[in-house]
């Protein structure tokens, strides 16, 4: 029998405090950081949270579709 391991995203949609949305970088602990030295992918609406997830992942032609 082989098992192989589960592959979990790197990035992934959550809530953050209140009613913001966040895309969480597991590899960082912490809110995403698309640019170097940009700002952090916090305080967003839902839809923003998920086409940003979208496009760190590469999922360019979903992220497209939502434009």
């Amino acid at each position: 029998m082989h098992y192989t391991a589960l592959q979990q995203n790197r990035f992934l949609v959550r809530r953050g405090s209140g009613d913001d949305w966040m895309v969480y970088d597991r590899e960082l602990k912490g809110p995403a950081q698309p640019k170097k030295n940009g700002p952090f992918a916090e305080k967003l609406t839902k839809d923003q949270a998920q086409q940003l997830m979208q496009i760190l992942t590469g999922d360019l032609t979903d992220a497209m579709k939502a434009v």
